[in-house]
Formats: structure tokens, C-alpha cells, sequence
């Protein structure tokens, strides 16, 4: 059998193709879904691939997610986070102070849950890889909240490729500077993508040698 991969949003193009491309490989895939009412975690019958409805607002589901993973299938060898911001539909200044705190859950809080639940887990397993997966069309001109949200997500994988440098933890950053979500799958999952614990950035052609000796974070 082989390895083990958690991959988030089944629901989006990137978290699809992903997990598929994994269970291709003949690897157990656990995936997150978006919860539904009386919706609970299922296992298709070959026992490959295990979909978890996350309310991303909830730690204890983040927690859940990671331990009916490693219930499922004994084993974590990856996982992969997908960082693409819903681009909100009314300016900042029109948004009620509930749609913010829903939008602060849904897209910063879930993630931050599951990533602490991981670095716990990475802690005690060393060999875990954790692969964050940054993408949206045009991040230069995201509204003020989805800005705020990948932004400030991508802050803070730059604390953590510090720390994963200094720990010796392996940790992998993609982010895609073309619209190209094909390019950009393709590039991910190649086997010839840089080192981990630098961004990889995948550009136009001319700008390939930032593809190829990508940005390294100032620690």
C-alpha cells in the first residue's frame, strides 16, 4: 500500500486533482468536504479514500479530521493544505460584523486549527510532510478581506519555514504567479519542483529563474 496523504477542499478544482492524482498512485487519501446537516465521515469500499465534513470553524473538528485519518489508515505521510481566497461579494466597509467573524472562521481560523493540529503531529513524526498550496488568479488585486486572509496566511508559513529550517521538519510552499491552474497542478506535483523549505514559485518564462531558484524568506 502506499502512502498516506491528507489533502484539503475536495470541493475545489486544485484539492480534486490532487487527491485524485494521489489515489492514482495507489496512495490512501483522506479528504475534507464541506459539512452538511446529519453529514459524517465516509470511506469508499476499497478503503482508499476517506472524505471528512470540516467545519473549518471548529477546532475539535480540525482535531477529528487528523484522528479519523490516522484511525482509517494507521499512518500520515503528507499533508496537503490549499490556500485559495473566496473573494467576498460586498466591500469591507458594507459587511456586517457577523460576515466578518463567519469569513475570519471559515478562512483563517480552520486553517490555523488544522495546521496547529499538524506541527503537533509533526512534532512526534518528524518525517511528516506538510505541503501548503497557495493560488488565486490575480492576488494583486484581491478585495481587502480575501487580502487579509492570504496575506496573512502566507506570513505565517513564512514564520513556519524558519521554523521547520531550524527544526529540520520538512515543509513545502508552492504559489503560482499565473492563472494557469494547469501549469500550476502540473508544476506541483512534479517530481523536478526545488527543495522544500524556500517558496516555489511557478512564473511566466521569463521569469523561470525565480521558478528555478525560488525567493528564499529572510529569516
Amino acid at each position: 500500500m502506499g502512502k498516506t496523504i491528507l489533502v484539503t477542499g475536495k470541493e475545489g478544482f486544485l484539492g480534486n486533482e490532487i487527491s485524485q492524482h494521489f489515489l492514482s498512485q495507489g496512495c490512501r487519501v483522506a479528504v475534507s468536504v464541506p459539512p452538511r446537516k446529519e453529514s459524517y465521515p465516509s470511506v469508499d469500499q476499497d478503503r482508499t479514500l476517506l472524505q471528512f465534513p470540516w467545519s473549518r470553524r471548529s477546532p475539535v473538528a480540525a482535531k477529528n479530521f487528523l484522528l479519523q485519518t490516522l484511525q482509517e489508515f494507521e499512518s500520515l505521510d503528507e499533508a496537503w493544505i490549499i490556500i485559495t481566497p473566496e473573494r467576498e461579494s460586498f466591500g469591507l466597509a458594507e459587511l456586517a460584523p457577523l460576515a466578518l467573524d463567519e469569513s475570519l472562521d471559515n478562512a483563517v481560523k480552520g486553517t490555523l486549527y488544522l495546521v496547529r493540529e499538524l506541527l503537533q503531529r509533526q512534532a512526534n513524526q518528524p518525517g511528516l510532510v506538510l505541503r501548503f498550496v497557495f493560488y488565486d488568479e490575480d492576488p494583486a488585486s484581491l478585495p481587502p478581506l480575501a487580502a487579509l486572509h492570504y496575506q496573512g496566511l502566507k506570513g505565517m508559513v513564512n514564520a513556519l519555514l524558519v521554523q521547520a529550517r531550524k527544526r529540520n521538519l520538512t515543509l513545502w510552499v508552492y504559489e503560482a504567479l499565473v492563472p494557469r491552474l494547469e501549469d500550476y497542478l502540473s508544476y506541483i506535483l512534479s517530481s523536478k519542483t526545488p527543495l522544500p523549505g524556500r517558496w516555489n514559485l511557478l512564473g511566466e518564462k521569463k521569469t523561470l529563474m525565480n521558478t528555478i531558484f525560488p525567493r528564499k524568506e529572510a529569516p
